[in-house]
């Protein structure tokens, strides 16, 4: 049934339907990473930024919706990675700010909503609109066809249904307006910046911006599951997908990066700072780089800029306040200008394994049943595939027989056939080491998992004596990990969780929240 307001219950459906989102495209928003720099970060930092809201909502267990989005805001913007982090903690921040003051009202005359009721329509038109005026307002010196351009696009939509229909306008009215708007803006970018223009794709932020607000649109209007991928893949990727490939728009698009401009990236929190000392700093680090965004406030920004002298702007910043948590990257170490020679790629049944491998610093693969798109990231002298399925191994397979090298031929080795091996395999990769340590790290690592898949449903008792015959079957065992997919439910989980903890409460349990593409449960005893 579609939302009439946004209640707590629908906000943590919302981060949470995000965060899935994100890791689903995140490699994919990564290979359209050409602008302002192509290092093919975008997507990866959209999701960590998204992520650390999730998390923040679970530890801290607001029961409201303004201590709920001010959670959500500061756990952002200290979160926030690169320039599409930092303005993504502005949508958190807007959701924040006009919450606060429907909670604080005795009765909203905008959205009609009461103290703890939720966000109404004008709410929601309220919080896109502000998001978009924090973003442009904390970029030094906005240029068109970028995420701002997508915000913007959302937030006067969504206003002008609200202008037009007044108090007869609802909540899913709102969101649609917002997300057609974003994503006709979206397409646009294609044409509004140059680069993009050169590259023929559009702007990797604002497709991760407009992820977001598709995922608020699931949610109001009652459904369920996770972004579309595969075949359905939506009309940005598809005719981004019509250019080169990923290491080759890197490439072609290098020069307007700039390569004569800044090599550093530059990100630090600024505390205990005066309204004159952020607005001295400002102007400080915009004659010393470009892609400054300030965002945040009253009493911590997330500051993010781009310059070749990273001495002159750690200095600015600690002028100014309290600076702190300074993050530095050079470019030319995260540039994908040309491919890789040894690389690994996990690749993931489900979303939640795809999240778990990224938060590990693996590059989680969702779509590698399309096989060019797979060959594409291949390393030139050797790649490291972990199959977190018996399908993903298969598919590797079928390349061999198409010509392209298989498991276990030549530079191209598969290790797992499920998420418990995979994982393992992934755990225990040292990225300092060589192409041929991985292999054998990840092969050993595998073979330690006694693992089984369970796909079909067979009640709660026959699964916890899967899981118990497992564990004896190995003996000494020390860890069990579960990978649950969608159709466990949560409280179903939780008593196997239990159950392990009551028979087995030596060991050490870990649970990954597979989700849509894994089967019913997958269990790993190590």
């Amino acid at each position: 049934m579609p939302l009439d307001r946004l209640d707590l219950a629908a906000l943590r459906r919302w981060v949470i339907t995000a965060r899935a989102d994100l890791a689903a495209y995140a490699q994919r928003l990564n290979d359209l990473n050409v602008f302002p720099v192509p290092d093919g970060d975008t997507g990866s930092n959209l999701l960590m930024t998204m992520s650390d809201a999730v998390d923040e909502l679970d530890r801290r267990a607001p029961d409201t919706v303004a201590g709920a989005t001010a959670a959500m805001a500061q756990a952002t913007l200290v979160a926030a990675r690169g320039n599409s982090g930092v303005i993504l903690s502005q949508l958190s921040r807007g959701v924040s700010e006009v919450a606060a003051l429907v909670e604080s009202a005795d009765e909203s005359a905008d959205g009609g909503a009461q103290d703890g009721a939720g966000l109404g329509p004008q709410h929601l038109a309220a919080v896109l609109a502000r998001a978009a005026q924090l973003a442009q307002n904390g970029v030094s010196a906005p240029v068109p066809g970028t995420i701002l351009t997508v915000a913007a696009a959302a937030a006067d939509s969504a206003t002008a249904v609200c202008h037009d229909h007044g108090a007869a306008a609802g909540l899913t009215d709102v969101i649609d307006a917002a997300v057609g708007g974003a994503a006709a803006a979206l397409l646009r970018t294609r044409w509004d910046n140059p680069v993009l223009a050169q590259a023929g794709v559009v702007d990797a932020g604002g497709a991760g911006y407009l992820l977001v607000l598709e995922a608020l649109q699931r949610v109001v209007h009652g459904e369920g599951g996770l972004a579309v991928t595969g075949d359905a893949d939506p009309e940005w990727l598809r005719i981004s997908r019509q250019t080169a490939a990923p290491a080759e728009l890197a490439a072609d698009c290098g020069t307007h990066a700039p390569v004569d401009g800044p090599a550093y990236e530059v990100m630090f929190l600024l505390e205990q700072a005066t309204d004159a000392a952020v607005e001295g700093l400002k102007d400080t680090l915009h004659h010393l780089g470009d892609s400054l965004v300030v965002a945040g406030g009253p009493d911590r920004h997330s500051v993010h800029v781009h310059v070749d002298d990273v001495a002159g702007a750690v200095n600015a910043g600690v002028a100014a306040g309290r600076a702190h948590r300074f993050r530095i990257t050079r470019f030319e170490d995260q540039r994908p200008s040309s491919r890789a020679d040894f690389v690994i790629l996990a690749l993931a049944a489900g979303q939640g394994a795809a999240h778990e491998f990224t938060r590990a610093g693996l590059t989680a693969v969702t779509d590698w049943r399309d096989g060019a798109a797979l060959r594409a990231r291949f390393g030139r002298r050797g790649t490291l595939l972990l199959c977190a399925s018996p399908e993903a191994y298969d598919a590797v397979a079928a390349l061999h027989s198409a010509g392209t090298p298989g498991p276990h031929a030549g530079n191209v080795v598969a290790v797992g056939r499920d998420a418990a091996q995979a994982l393992a395999a992934g755990a225990v990769l040292d990225p300092g080491a060589g192409f041929d340590a991985w292999c054998a790290a990840a092969r050993e690592a595998a073979a330690d998992v006694r693992s089984a898949r369970v796909v079909g449903d067979p009640g709660d008792d026959a699964l916890m004596q899967q899981i118990d015959g497992l564990i004896g079957d190995v003996g000494d065992a020390e860890l069990v990990t579960l990978v649950t997919g969608d159709a466990l439910a949560a409280d179903r989980v939780d008593r196997l969780l239990r159950g392990i903890g009551v028979e087995h409460p030596g060991l050490r349990v870990t649970h990954v929240a597979g989700g849509v593409g894994e089967p019913l449960l997958t269990i790993g005893v190590e």
